[in-house]
């Protein structure tokens, strides 16, 4: 694996945005792509990355974990980079997420992809992970292959939305008893008792609701705020409540405060409560159309919470894409 090489930064962080824009091109499957307007918004996040480096650095003295945040290595041949793949810790878990795994079209069906992938898994494996997981296109049958070969096992789905700029969507109310109310992004424990409630079995085995993955560290909420508000983003975060204060729904939103980008949406819906998706739906969609109006919104949503789904296809928006989500629990 003489051609696979670490990440050296902050030198590559141009070479990454170069590789994944050019990697993640599919003539053939053009929805796979990556779109204009989230190459905008990744420029920006890139630019505010690099513009708080040396802050970034000082932190990693104090922060081991922060090192985990963006490792991986690059497939070079003759000297120029071919290929890419990063891996991070889940929060301080013994759980690594693969991701950005792209080979440029001119390199492809040559191994390289698999060479990377066995490099990421060699260096997890050193930092005593308990599990990897990572996410295809259910259409690509090589890339699917090629994880179930090295032992990965689908153990979900989850589909991507989009809802382009059209008619404004109209916020209704939520049913009697029900709430909708800001929530703080570093309620944790609010977060982690839901999922703990309403997460399948089998994606526990992968993801486990444990304190590790769900508490912020430190620099989280240091650096998190800081690189959103440098990247021209802001975050929302909301939460439905029964009158008795239980938690039925978790949601959160990003949206651009400069010109380009794109906007985003997740609701994770308890399953018991399916008449709650549509309101939900609406008034997370109209608060995003309020606050930065005439951008794509990408809406993403589990296959094991249909009535989101639902919600989402009856207000409009179109289905871009599914992905299996992958797992590999090391022995």
């Amino acid at each position: 694996m003489n051609n696979v090489r670490p990440f050296q930064l902050p030198q590559d962080v141009d070479t990454m945005v170069a590789l994944i824009n050019e990697g993640f091109q599919y003539p053939e499957n053009p929805e796979w792509s990556v779109q204009a307007d989230e190459r905008e918004g990744m420029a920006d996040q890139i630019s505010g990355i690099k513009r708080i480096w040396p802050l970034l650095r000082i932190m990693q003295t104090v922060a081991p974990l922060l090192r985990d945040v963006m490792r991986g290595f690059i497939y070079e041949e003759d000297g120029k980079p071919a290929g890419l793949i990063n891996h991070m810790r889940q929060r301080n878990a013994p759980e690594w997420y693969i991701g950005n795994v792209t080979v440029l079209p001119a390199y492809r069906r040559r191994g390289i992809a698999r060479k990377l992938v066995e490099a990421s898994l060699a260096e997890i494996r050193t930092r005593q992970a308990r599990a990897a997981y990572l996410e295809v296109v259910t259409g690509n049958l090589p890339a699917y292959k090629l994880y179930e070969e090295l032992g990965f096992v689908s153990y979900t789905t989850t589909t991507q939305y989009d809802l382009e700029e059209g008619p404004a969507i109209s916020a209704i109310p939520l049913p009697p008893g029900f709430d909708m109310l800001p929530v703080s992004p570093f309620d944790w424990q609010r977060r982690m008792a839901f999922a703990m409630r309403i997460t399948p079995p089998e994606i526990l085995r992968y993801e486990p609701i444990r304190e590790d993955r769900y508490r912020p560290p430190f620099f989280v909420r240091i650096l998190g705020p800081l690189i959103s508000r440098i990247s021209g983003v802001k975050s929302k975060h909301f939460v439905a409540v029964t009158a008795q204060g239980e938690t039925v729904a978790l949601g959160n939103y990003q949206y651009r405060t400069r010109p380009g980008g794109v906007n985003h949406l997740e609701i994770n819906l308890d399953p018991a409560h399916p008449a709650l998706a549509e309101p939900l739906a609406r008034q997370a969609l109209s608060a995003i159309q309020k606050a930065s109006p005439g951008r794509r919104i990408e809406i993403h949503t589990r296959d094991w919470q249909p009535a989101t789904s639902q919600a989402f296809e009856a207000l409009g928006c179109k289905k871009r894409l599914s992905m299996y989500k992958m797992g590999l629990i090391f022995e």
